[in-house]
C-alpha cells in the first residue's frame, strides 16, 4: 500500500469525528497496515512526552519498529538543556526505538515561544522529509488546552484558532499530526508514570513567568480553578472548546458548500458572498488565502470583509510581493515589481497611483468640530490628517530604515528602523511600504501615526488628508 494512504484514511476519520478515538484508529490503522510508515514522536524529556511514548509503544506495540523518537535542543539552558537530550537518547534506546534530534544553535535575536516554535516545527519537518515520515504524535494533554485556548481568547482569535489544538490535524503537505493524550491531565500523566516507576525532566524554564503560557499555567488557571470552587476548570474548558469545534465545523461546512466548485487560483468572485454571516466569509476568504499560499492572518481577513462591505476597490500589499486587489466584484492575487528604490513626486489633489501598485488619495481639508473629535480614532494605517501650509509639496518614496521620523508626541526623529516593529509592519511587507514627505520632511507612514512634525493643534485648521488604499 502507498505510504500515503494514511492520509487518506486520517482524513476520513476526520468526517466521523475528530476526537481521540479517531487518533487510536488512525494508529490501529498503522499497526494493522505494517509495511515501511516511519511514525515521528515529538519527545521534549518532559513528562507529557515521556508517556506519549510509553502510551502508543504499549497500546500499539506493531508501531515499535517504525517509530522515531525527535528531540529538539533549544540550547537555552547550557548543561540542563544538554541533559534533556542524552536523558531522551537513552530513552529511545531502551525502548528499541529510534531517535533523532537537532540543536539550536543560531538563536534568534528576539526569543519568544512563538519563534521558538517555529524553529522546533521546522526541524520536525526536515526530519520528517528525511524520513519520509507523514504521521507525527505530539503530547499535549488537557491541561496545554486550556491554556491555548485562554492565550487565543486573549489574542482574539476566530473559531479556528480557539478550536486548536485539534486531536487530529492534516496539512496541505499532506502531513499528519495527531494527539492522542488530550483527554489526559497533567496530573494524571505524572500519577500513571510514578505508578510504572518511568523518570522524566524537569524544565525549570516552565515556572518562569517570561512567556504568557507560563503566567497562565503558574497564575491565572490556578487562580481561576480556586474562584470556580467545585467545578472542573480543564475539564469545562474542554467542553467549551468542543462547543467551539462544533461552531467551527459547521461555519467549515457552509464555506465548503459555498465553494463548492469555485475556482480559488488566483481570484475570487464575491457575488452572493455579501449576504452570508461574517464568519462564513471569513472562512471563504481564509481558504482563498491558502489556496494562493498567503499567510492567513485576523487583520488581513478583517480589511477583506471591511472592503467587501463598503465596495472599497483598491490594491494592498500581503507581504513577499504579492498584493489583492479589489473590482468590487473580485478578489484577485497578483504579483507586483515592489521596486526597492523608487520615488514620486509632487502627488495631486486625488488619486495617485505608487510604483508599488498602491493608490494614495490626496485631499485638503478644514477640521470642524466633529472632525476634531474624530481624529484620534482614525485607522493610522489607513489615513492620516497633517497640518500643512498652502504650498505644500507632497511627494513619496519607497521605506528605507534610515529615514529620520519624529513620533507623534515626542520631540527628536529616530530611524524609522527601529520604530516600526513586527506588530506594526511585518518586515516582510516593508519593502513595498511607502513614506510620505511633505516639504522634504517625513510626514506619515502607513501603520504609524502622523508625525509630531504634523500634529493639528486646533480645530479650524486646513489639513492634508491622505488616505492609502
Amino acid at each position: 500500500m502507498a505510504k500515503c494512504d494514511v492520509v487518506a484514511y486520517a482524513r476520513a476519520q476526520i468526517e466521523k469525528s475528530n476526537d481521540c478515538g479517531a487518533v487510536e484508529r488512525v494508529l490501529s490503522f498503522l499497526a494493522r497496515k505494517g509495511g515501511e510508515d516511519v511514525v515521528c514522536l515529538a519527545c521534549s524529556g518532559g513528562s507529557d512526552s515521556i508517556f506519549l511514548v510509553k502510551h502508543v509503544l504499549e497500546k500499539f506495540p506493531g508501531l515499535r519498529l517504525r517509530a522515531v523518537i525527535l528531540h529538539f535542543n533549544h540550547a537555552l539552558r547550557g548543561e540542563d538543556s544538554d541533559g534533556d537530550e542524552e536523558f531522551v537518547k537513552i530513552f529511545a534506546r531502551n525502548n528499541g526505538v529510534a531517535f533523532r534530534s537537532e540543536r539550536l544553535k543560531n538563536h534568534p535575536r528576539n526569543i519568544s515561544e512563538g519563534t521558538l516554535r517555529s524553529c522546533r516545527e521546522e526541524f520536525f519537518t526536515r526530519a520528517m522529509e528525511a524520513l519520509h515520515s507523514k504521521v507525527l504524535l505530539l503530547g499535549h494533554q488537557k491541561d496545554d488546552v486550556a491554556e491555548t485556548l485562554l492565550m487565543r481568547m486573549l489574542r482574539a482569535s476566530g473559531t479556528d484558532g480557539l478550536s486548536a489544538p485539534r486531536a487530529l490535524t492534516i496539512f496541505k503537505n499532506f502531513r499528519v499530526k495527531l494527539r492522542p493524550l488530550l483527554n489526559f491531565t497533567k496530573e494524571d500523566i505524572k500519577t500513571r508514570l510514578r505508578a510504572s516507576h518511568v523518570e522524566w525532566r524537569t524544565d525549570g524554564s516552565n515556572f518562569e513567568n517570561d512567556f504568557l503560557r507560563n503566567k497562565i499555567r503558574n497564575f491565572i488557571l490556578p487562580q481561576l480553578q480556586n474562584a470556580a470552587g467545585g467545578i472542573d476548570v480543564f475539564s469545562n474548558l474542554m467542553a467549551a472548546k468542543k462547543n467551539i469545534e462544533e461552531a467551527d465545523d459547521a461555519v467549515a461546512f457552509v464555506a465548503g458548500e459555498w465553494l463548492r466548485g469555485k475556482n480559488l487560483n488566483g481570484s475570487l468572485e464575491i457575488t452572493g458572498l455579501e449576504s452570508l454571516p461574517a464568519a462564513v466569509s471569513k472562512k471563504i476568504f481564509a481558504k482563498f488565502l491558502s489556496a494562493n499560499s498567503i499567510e492567513v492572518r485576523g487583520s488581513l481577513l478583517a480589511a477583506l470583509l471591511k472592503k467587501m462591505a463598503m465596495i472599497e476597490c483598491g490594491s494592498f500589499s500581503v507581504g513577499k510581493g504579492k498584493f489583492v486587489d479589489f473590482d468590487g466584484k473580485n478578489f484577485c492575487i497578483v504579483e507586483k515589481n515592489a521596486c526597492s528604490d523608487w520615488e514620486v513626486k509632487n502627488l495631486q489633489a486625488g488619486e495617485n497611483r505608487l510604483p508599488n501598485g498602491r493608490t494614495l488619495r490626496l485631499e485638503i481639508v478644514k477640521i470642524s468640530e466633529d472632525l476634531w473629535n474624530g481624529i484620534c480614532r482614525i485607522d493610522v494605517g489607513a489615513r492620516c490628517y497633517a497640518a500643512v501650509g498652502e504650498d505644500a509639496k507632497v511627494e513619496a518614496r519607497s521605506y528605507r530604515a534610515n529615514y529620520a521620523y519624529v513620533r507623534f508626541g515626542h520631540v527628536s526623529a529616530r530611524k524609522l528602523g527601529d520604530i516600526i516593529g513586527e506588530k506594526i509592519v511585518p518586515r516582510a511587507d516593508r519593502k513595498s511600504l511607502p513614506v510620505f514627505f511633505v516639504n522634504q520632511k517625513a510626514c506619515w507612514i502607513p501603520g504609524l501615526p502622523v508625525s509630531n512634525l504634523f500634529k493639528i493643534k486646533e480645530m479650524g485648521e486646513r489639513a492634508l488628508l491622505l488616505t492609502y488604499l
